[in-house]
């Protein structure tokens, strides 16, 4: 007598629900594990500001409470990442896990070997390039404007005890850019409207609407731009210099936490 045997099978619709229901799961969770990824990310970033944040403090320290200058002019052509550089020891840690530009090889630096793969550098400090003059007509040193508001100054006038407020002062932001590098002294400072800053994917906006700062006291901390630009202190108070450009939305009046005179 023959025996039938009947196979057990999905047919073609259960397994379409099934595919179905795998295609609506993956929909929502794979936005959700790249949120979890982007936060950790944003995490190390911000362990990073504060560790380099530490290690201007300790350089300090160890320069009669001096700040690195961001190019190093007072003694020699040495980006401040390099200056500080003992104090952290970890390269790798200079480049942020967001900062996806290519840099290609290393430049002329004779501190690094030309040709060599670079060592690429996101962060920067605040220090605004000297584009226009004070009341004086001082361009730079230490009554100029941009050491004024700034924590480091070309002259090496720029130390800790010259900032009422290290809480509320920034000292480290992000410029990611395909030239900033461990040995070119460009890009080594940053301001809040520098193009780097805010272009598409840019330091202002490296995660989703803010990003991560380094203080003058070594903490560090996540901010939307606009917070950074709130009135600090007496600034509220201060009138807008004659020679500040009349650019509301490029630059505005009071410059907030980007300016140590709070």
């Amino acid at each position: 007598m023959n025996k039938t045997h009947l196979s057990k099978a999905f047919t073609l619709i259960e397994l379409l629900v099934v595919i179905a229901i795998i295609a609506i799961l993956a929909a929502i969770l794979f936005p959700v594990f790249a949120q979890a990824k982007l936060a950790a990310k944003k995490t190390v970033d911000l362990s990073a500001n504060k560790q380099l944040g530490l290690a201007v403090v300790m350089y300090n320290t160890d320069n009669d409470d001096r700040m690195p200058f961001c190019w190093g002019w007072n003694s020699e052509w040495l980006p401040w990442h390099q200056q500080v550089g003992p104090y952290v020891k970890n390269v790798a840690m200079w480049k942020s896990p967001v900062d996806n530009w290519g840099r290609g090889t290393e430049g002329t630096d004779p501190t690094c070997l030309p040709g060599t793969q670079t060592r690429a550098v996101t962060y920067s400090m605040n220090y605004l390039y000297p584009s226009w003059a004070n009341s004086s007509g001082i361009w730079w040193g230490a009554g100029s404007e941009q050491c004024n508001m700034s924590p480091t100054c070309d002259d090496g006038s720029g130390n800790a005890t010259s900032i009422p407020s290290v809480a509320s002062t920034i000292l480290i932001a992000p410029r990611p850019n395909w030239y900033h590098q461990w040995c070119e002294g460009w890009a080594t400072e940053d301001w809040f409207n520098y193009s780097e800053f805010n272009m598409t994917g840019g330091g202002s906006t490296m995660f989703t609407n803010g990003t991560n700062y380094a203080f003058c006291d070594g903490h560090a901390k996540f901010m939307q731009k606009s917070a950074t630009l709130k009135a600090q202190g007496n600034q509220a108070n201060t009138a807008m210099p004659s020679y500040w450009p009349n650019d509301p939305v490029n630059w505005p009046w009071p410059a907030g936490m980007w300016d140590k005179r709070q």
